[in-house]
């Protein structure tokens, strides 16, 4: 996680300037599935406070915002060396967030969120008063009908 850090946004300028310099710093890499894969998850945790409340303050607002980086069959990907080790860790961390996905639907009495980095960052955000909205980019390709 030596990659993270906290940075304080006070005006909505501040924030994108943070969030433009967050994706110049996503790293990409081409596989024969696309020019400019994703090889890294972004999270970016934001916490809002209440007029007057202060840093310090409990925060009045959590949101996490999450980019996940893409799913890829390596035999389908032609993926080798690092490629495939990046594509390895990425399918694992999407593994186990399905899992603990999986068993918050199912009420089971363990949540694996020990089982990667991006499950116990995100574990604040499935709490019982928490939403978590979810969306998707699947090729519409029929080849492509059982991701």
């Amino acid at each position: 996680l030596g990659q993270a850090f906290s940075v304080p946004a006070p005006t909505i300028a501040d924030a994108r300037a943070i969030l433009a310099q967050a994706a110049e710093r996503r790293s990409t890499r081409s596989t024969s599935f696309n020019a400019t894969s994703s090889r890294s998850h972004s999270i970016v945790l934001v916490h809002a406070h209440a007029p007057g409340g202060g840093p310090s303050s409990e925060p009045a607002l959590r949101l996490a915002f999450v980019d996940l980086a893409g799913s890829e069959r390596l035999p389908a990907s032609e993926s080798g060396g690092l490629v495939a080790e990046e594509s390895r860790h990425i399918n694992l961390s999407l593994s186990s967030l399905g899992s603990v996905i999986h068993a918050l639907r199912h009420r089971a009495n363990h949540l694996p969120y020990r089982a990667c980095l991006l499950t116990r960052l995100l574990e604040p955000f499935f709490g019982s008063s928490s939403r978590v909205l979810l969306c998707v980019c699947i090729s519409p390709e029929s080849r492509f009908a059982q991701e």
